[in-house]
Parts: structure tokens; C-alpha cells; sequence
């Protein structure tokens, strides 16, 4: 036989060569061809070769194969223990010496345990005990089997050590350090020196990287790392390089003061690949997300803040994604049922569907079915809201075939979203309960049917007692109900029902009969007499009952004191759509004095209504009435009229030409007639127009600016003069000061009335003197009514004032008294 004592060469085209142990128990030989990277040695049956002796441990030693780059050959190490750093209970025995590490050569005799021994050789494949040993016993090849599946590391070391004697001791010191971590790490690991040479390369790197070795310099892995840390201060370069069809992730160290460069590879192709793939689902998710046709919310479990929505949920509540996105749902719900359900029903169980009022982002309410899913994740819990507006369109399961009109249940829905939108307006809600007296009866009398055409007849009368907006519903046998969403006072309600009621008077014809029936209302007002839909119904059903009670066929609030306040209103209306037939209304006159020259620049016209029972009624009493009603349009004719007319006697008596100030109601401004009718009036009266002023409030302007702009021009075009009324109170821009034609600035009697002698009173005064000054405007204060004003007002250089200091509003015949005559 062939025997071979050096390292044997990787390749040899000669002959081939094996590494032989031949493991000796007693009278038994076991005859191991050793062709693997690494060999577990122990008497546990995991190990790779197994000993018998109950002497040895468990995991006795460990065969580790080292590979030399630099002679192209390998040779086998023995180690004491396992790679995990474990060592033996007795120690391995080389050649009768103890060894932590030995390398061994052809001969060694190996004793484990002092108990048993193996011999290792290097034979050819001619050798005569070759023949005997060739292929792993069973025992080994099973063994070899069960550990190639649960070993990390089944590779062999390539290392690159210096021949010379005097680095075996380092060789073997190096051996354990390479037995330990770099062995056991399932990531490639590469040292290049500082020319560019491969020093090292574990076993994965070798498994993974097949052609390093002859591509070197030009492997991607080392391409340009050299010249990357002579031209780089940082000591650390990680970049992601692809191999072939695989994507490593390369984190390389630059180590001067051991002269390599180290690098450890992660291969990331997997995951890269599950990106990729993920990135792809994101995308096709995303776009069905974008484009299905539900509102569709993401938000965390804990705080409710929203994470993810989609273009549906935006064009359904108003506002933008990235709006979405700075919100918590707790400022998208109208009240807090939603969150309130969400933690209730999310303890018990994973889902939730419900009807809820979402806010708008113009602060209308949006009822809504919403389901709400709970998702789970590593991240956090998540809550997946599905959103559809419930249309206010009455769909026909909710219709009554009988009257055509919608059912109590979507007259609640109604309700709730009236009640929302009236506390964010700060707005009055009306609920009427209606009954028919006498239905029953006919019911029963002349047959269901034909009680089903009276109910329909009365249900289309209904509808035209009622305001644009209002709605009414059928709430079965002989009850309606009616909406009023919004109203300014409790007399709306009123005025209604009182409508109602006297419409009742015309019977019904139906086929050869005819009904003359009645009805009893009760009325509960938002949110005097309830906040919440049940309560308002509740109280609008006692209202009405109090009524049946009473027998009187009228209608009664819920509230005590509303009746008294509605009935007064509604007799003041009645009482005022009569008064300008009769001609009660009067006009009174205030100078407007100028306190250098004590000259009277002007009167202001002020309207007072003079009634033979009520007397003298204050304008606060009735002009909000007028405006409600109407009436304030012929009544402000009326005004201007009598002001011109009465200007014009004046002159006539010889009276000095004097200016007659008018107010303008927000209705009157409103009409787009206006300059028309103060073209005719002007006419009619043949007053000089700029004997005429006309007073419109700053707010009344700035509710359509670029109709006042119009407006305004047009008045100025007659030759009126035009005074800004409630100046600095109304006005939310002073850029509209310029653009509109102003001849007067009037400053707000609530700044005259608190004024005193402190700075901040005064800046403010003296800023709109100076205003007014600048607009070349003349500039009146109202409200003055003590000398500490006037003389205040006189120091800020205002000269024109009016107020009771001077006068109260007088009739015509004592103002003719004040007004000087030539």
C-alpha cells in the first residue's frame, strides 16, 4: 500500500487519495472512509461515529477537515470536545500525549478516554487495506444521515496558514478561534489582506461562493473593496451586491491593526423576492383599495387615530387624504356611540355594524352604516371601518303605501341629523305631533279604504302648510309627524301650526262624502325640552296629549312659557301685517350735531310703531318680526318715503338743506330692485339725492360682497350718499373699506358706550378717526350720552356726534323746532 505523509493535495490526476479511521473497541474494528467536512466523535447516538465505551462522554471530539489554499490541500484536525466549546470528561490522546488540538498525520494512534482508540491513515486507492475499509459502516452512514439534517455547519474550512514551524502553536490557536464562531455562523465570512489575497473563507462562504477562489479581485464581493477604503475614511461599507442570482448583503470591516478587510454576507434573495412580491400585492391592493366604491377607514385600537384611508371615505365626508390622516376618528364622529361601541362590542366580539352621524368637513352631519372589522397584526390591533351613506332619499321599504310618506323610523334619522347640525349653527329644531280627531270613526264606519284615501288627502294638504326644508311622516293609524330643521324662534313653530289648523276648515270631498275633521298638535323645541331624538318625541306626544286633554283642537308647546311667548308673537304678527294698512307706524328724528360749530349736520330716521292698545312698541319688539314675516320690505318703502317727503317739507318751510339718514334692513338690501325703488321714491318725493343717506350695516355687506359692491355702485350712481353703519363691529377686512363707495363711517355705539379715559378705549377711537380721515369719509359717533364722552371724543378730533346727550328721537314737529330755519 500507498502511505502518504504530507497534506494531500485537492486534485491529483494520478491517484486518488482517502483519509481512513479505523476505530478499534475490543475485538471490534470499524472502518471509516472520512470524506465529510466535519465529524462529531461521542458515545451519544447523534454523533457521526459513536463510541461504545461508558468512559467517554456524550460528545467526546470533533474531526474538523482543514482545506490549505495555498498548496491546494487538506488534512484533518482533531479537536477535544464539541464546536460549541463543550470538551471531553478524559481528554483525547494522540501518540500516547493528551492534545486540546492536533493535526493529524498518517499513523497517528488516537485514544479516547484511555478506554478506546483509532488509528488514522492516508491511503491509495490501489493500497490492500484500502480494500478493506472502503465505504462508512452502516452504523456511520445512518448517523451521518440524522446529523446532516440538524448540524448548522456539515462544511469544511478554508484558511491559508504560513508553513513555517514556528506558527503551529498559533495554527492550533487559530484552529479553535475558527472552531467557534466563524464555524458555527450559517453566513458566508470573508478576510481579504490589504493586496487584495483571500486569507480566509468559512464554510458557508465556501458553499455559497463556488468560484471566489478563481475569480478573486473580480468577485462583485471583492470588486473595488480595496480601493474603497483607501479613498474612504469610514472603517464600514455595506451595500447590497448580487451574486449570480442571488442578493447578498455585504457588510464589510476595515480591521488596519490586523491589516484585513472582513466581510459578512447575509444572503437577503428571499427576502428581497418577498419584498418585491409584497410590494406587488401592496400595489394591486392599493389600487382596488382607492377605487372600490365604499368608504373604507384604518384605525389603531388604542388610539383611534386614523392610518389609512381610501378616495371613497374622502368624496363622502369633504376632505382630503392627507387631511384624513392628521385626524382621530373621535373628530369625525358626531357623538361618541361610535368609539362607545367599539371598546363594548370589540370585548365580546370581532365585528360591529351600526347606523352613525359622521361630521362633514363643512359641519353637516352624514348618517351612515358603518361595519367594523377587527384586524390583528404584529404592530398593533387594528379597527377596518366600512362606511356607505344612507341616502335621504326615501327609499320604498321605508315609504307607507298609504300617504306616500316616510315612516317614523326615517323621521328619527331625519331628526338626529337636524339635531346635529342645529347644534353646530346654534339653531333652533321644532317637533310636531299631529293627530286626527274623528279618523277612527270614519274608519270603521265607512271602511278601511276609503280611510286610507282621507289619510292620503290629508297628507298632501299637510305639505303645503309647510316651509321648504320641513318634513312630514306618516307614523301610522291616524298620528303624523313634522321636522322643522331650522327656526329662529319658537313662533316658526307656531305660525305652522296654527297654519295647519286653519286649513283643516275646508272639508274634504271623497267619492259623495264630505269630512270635516280637526286635529290636535303638540310641539317640543331642540334643545329646550330635549337633546335627544326619544326625548323630543316623548315630550312632542305629551304636548300633545295635554291638547287632546283640553279638547280645544289647538296646538300646545311642551313648554309652558313657549306657549305665552309664541301666542305674543303670533298676535304681535297678526297685529303688524295690519299696522301699515292703518297707518300706525311713525317716524322720529336724531340730529347728528357738530360739536365745534354746534351746527346740525343731519337727522337719522327711526322708525316707531304706535299701536292704540300696545301704545308706543320699541323696534327691538318688531323688526326681527318683519324681517321673519317679510313685512320689513313695504314697511322700509314706507320708511324712505316718509323720510324723503318729510325732508322735503322742511325745505319747503325754509329749513336750510339737510341730510336725511335712513337705515336699510338686511331684507331690503337684499332686493335687487333696491336702487329702482329709491330712484322712484327720489322722484316721487322730488328730493335732491344727496339729501338722502342710506345706513346699511357693515354685516350686511360682507354676507355678499360682490352683490354689495354692485348694489352699492349703483346708489351712489343715483347721487344718495352711503353711510356704513356698526363700523368696526361688522367688518371682518378693512380692504373692503376701499372698494366700496362710502360717504360716512358711523362708529358703533358699543365702543362710545364703554368708553373712558384708558389708552386702549382711546387707540381704538382715534384709529377709526384716523381711518375715516383717511378715506376722506365723515366720520359720526352714535350713542353719546355724557360730557366725559364728548369731551373724549373732541380730544380724538371726532366732531360729529349723536346720542341722548344731545337729543332723543323726536317727532317731526319737535325736531322742526330744533332745526334752524333761514
Amino acid at each position: 500500500m500507498t502511505v502518504i505523509n504530507e497534506p494531500v493535495k485537492l486534485m491529483n490526476n494520478s491517484q486518488q487519495v482517502y483519509h481512513v479511521l479505523i476505530l478499534e473497541d475490543g475485538d471490534l474494528k470499524k472502518k471509516i472512509i472520512l470524506k465529510e467536512a466535519t465529524y462529531s466523535i461521542g458515545r451519544h447516538s447523534s454523533n457521526d461515529i459513536i463510541l461504545l465505551s461508558p468512559k467517554t462522554s456524550r460528545n467526546h471530539a470533533t474531526l474538523l477537515r482543514r482545506t490549505d489554499v495555498k498548496n491546494n490541500s487538506f488534512s484533518y484536525w482533531i479537536l477535544d470536545g464539541d464546536l460549541q466549546g463543550n470538551r471531553s470528561r478524559n481528554g483525547i490522546f494522540v501518540n500516547g500525549k493528551k492534545c486540546l488540538v492536533y493535526e493529524l498525520k498518517h499513523g497517528d494512534v488516537i485514544n479516547f478516554g484511555n478506554e478506546e482508540q483509532a488509528k488514522y491513515q492516508i491511503l491509495t486507492e490501489q493500497s490492500t487495506v484500502f480494500d478493506e475499509v472502503k465505504g462508512d459502516s452502516p452504523q456511520i452512514q445512518k448517523n451521518r444521515s440524522s446529523i446532516d439534517k440538524k448540524t448548522v455547519i456539515n462544511k469544511e474550512t478554508l484558511i491559508n496558514f504560513s508553513e513555517s514551524p514556528a506558527n503551529n502553536n498559533q495554527n492550533s490557536l487559530e484552529l479553535v478561534r475558527l472552531a467557534s464562531f466563524a464555524e458555527l455562523n450559517p453566513h458566508p465570512i470573508i478576510e481579504i489582506d490589504f493586496q487584495g489575497n483571500i486569507t480566509y473563507l468559512n464554510s458557508s462562504a465556501i458553499i455559497a461562493l463556488k468560484n471566489i477562489q478563481q475569480k478573486r479581485n473580480s468577485h462583485p464581493l471583492l470588486t473595488d473593496l480595496i480601493t474603497h477604503f483607501s479613498q474612504e475614511n469610514s472603517k464600514i461599507l455595506v451595500r447590497e451586491i448580487q451574486v449570480d442570482e442571488r442578493i447578498f448583503l455585504q457588510n464589510a470591516h476595515y480591521l488596519p491593526e490586523n491589516e484585513i478587510i472582513r466581510t459578512y454576507l447575509t444572503d437577503i434573495t428571499e427576502k428581497k423576492q418577498l419584498a418585491n412580491s409584497l410590494n406587488e400585492q401592496k400595489n394591486i391592493y392599493q389600487a382596488l383599495f382607492k377605487q372600490v366604491n365604499e368608504g373604507i377607514i384604518f384605525i389603531e385600537e388604542a388610539s383611534k387615530k386614523i392610518i389609512e384611508v381610501n378616495n371613497h371615505i374622502c368624496q363622502l365626508l369633504g376632505y382630503s387624504i392627507e387631511e384624513l390622516l392628521k385626524l382621530n376618528i373621535k373628530e369625525l364622529q358626531e357623538d361618541a356611540r361610535l368609539i362607545g361601541d367599539l371598546e363594548q362590542n370589540f370585548s365580546e366580539k370581532n365585528s360591529l355594524i351600526g347606523e352613525y352621524n359622521l361630521r362633514h368637513r363643512d359641519g353637516s352631519v352624514v348618517t351612515a352604516k358603518v361595519k367594523v372589522n377587527l384586524l390583528k397584526t404584529s404592530q398593533g390591533n387594528k379597527y377596518i371601518l366600512t362606511i356607505n351613506a344612507l341616502t335621504e332619499e326615501i327609499t320604498s321599504n321605508l315609504q307607507e303605501q298609504i300617504t306616500g310618506l316616510p315612516d317614523q323610523a326615517m323621521f328619527k334619522k331625519q331628526l338626529a341629523m337636524a339635531i346635529a347640525n342645529a347644534k353646530r349653527n346654534q339653531k333652533l329644531v321644532a317637533v310636531i305631533s299631529l293627530n286626527l280627531q274623528r279618523f277612527t270613526e270614519i274608519n270603521q264606519t265607512l271602511g278601511e279604504e276609503l280611510g286610507n284615501v282621507l289619510l292620503a288627502n290629508f297628507a298632501e294638504r299637510l305639505k303645503t302648510c309647510l316651509r321648504m326644508g320641513d318634513t312630514v311622516s306618516y307614523w301610522g293609524e291616524d298620528q303624523f309627524g313634522i321636522l322643522m330643521p331650522q327656526i329662529s324662534g319658537v313662533e316658526e313653530a307656531a305660525k305652522i301650526s296654527q297654519r295647519i289648523i286653519e286649513s283643516l276648515e275646508k272639508s274634504f270631498k271623497i267619492r259623495n262624502y264630505k269630512f270635516s275633521i280637526k286635529c290636535n298638535i303638540g310641539i317640543a323645541i331642540y334643545p329646550q325640552d330635549g337633546e335627544q331624538v326619544n326625548i323630543l318625541l316623548k315630550n312632542a306626544n305629551q304636548a300633545l296629549s295635554r291638547t287632546q286633554e283640553q279638547g280645544s283642537y289647538k296646538y300646545q308647546f311642551y313648554s309652558y312659557s313657549m306657549n305665552s311667548q309664541a301666542s305674543v308673537q303670533l298676535r304681535l304678527e297678526a297685529l303688524l301685517h295690519h299696522a301699515l294698512e292703518r297707518d300706525e307706524f311713525i317716524l322720529y328724528y336724531q340730529p347728528q350735531i357738530n360739536v365745534n360749530s354746534g351746527n346740525i349736520q343731519g337727522v337719522e330716521a327711526l322708525l316707531r310703531w304706535q299701536h292704540p292698545e300696545l301704545g308706543l312698541v320699541s323696534p327691538a319688539s318688531f323688526i326681527k318680526l318683519a324681517e321673519q314675516t317679510g313685512l320689513i320690505i313695504p314697511i322700509g318703502e314706507w320708511v324712505l318715503k316718509t323720510a324723503c317727503t318729510q325732508n322735503k317739507v322742511w325745505q319747503s318751510s325754509g329749513i336750510p338743506p339737510l341730510r336725511v339718514s335712513v337705515n336699510l334692513s338686511a331684507l331690503q338690501f337684499q332686493q335687487p330692485n333696491l336702487p329702482g325703488t329709491v330712484a322712484k321714491i327720489l322722484h316721487e318725493t322730488d328730493l335732491e339725492p344727496n339729501l338722502l343717506e342710506l345706513e346699511i350695516a357693515a354685516v350686511t355687506l360682507m354676507q355678499n360682497i360682490e352683490y354689495s359692491q354692485q348694489i352699492l355702485q349703483q346708489l351712489n350712481t343715483l347721487g344718495v350718499h352711503i353711510s356704513i353703519d356698526d363700523f368696526a363691529s361688522g367688518f371682518s377686512s378693512l380692504e373692503h373699506l376701499k372698494k366700496f363707495p362710502f360717504h360716512t363711517l358711523k362708529i358703533d355705539q358699543s365702543f362710545v358706550h364703554d368708553l373712558k379715559n384708558d389708552p386702549k378705549d382711546l387707540a381704538i377711537i382715534s384709529a377709526l378717526v384716523s381711518l375715516g380721515r383717511g378715506f376722506n369719509l365723515r366720520v359720526v359717533a352714535e350713542g353719546v350720552e355724557t360730557q366725559q364722552q364728548i369731551d373724549l371724543l373732541r380730544s380724538l378730533e371726532c366732531e360729529q356726534m349723536q346720542g341722548f346727550w344731545f337729543s332723543r328721537p323726536l317727532a317731526a314737529e319737535d325736531a322742526s323746532k330744533w332745526l334752524p330755519i333761514d
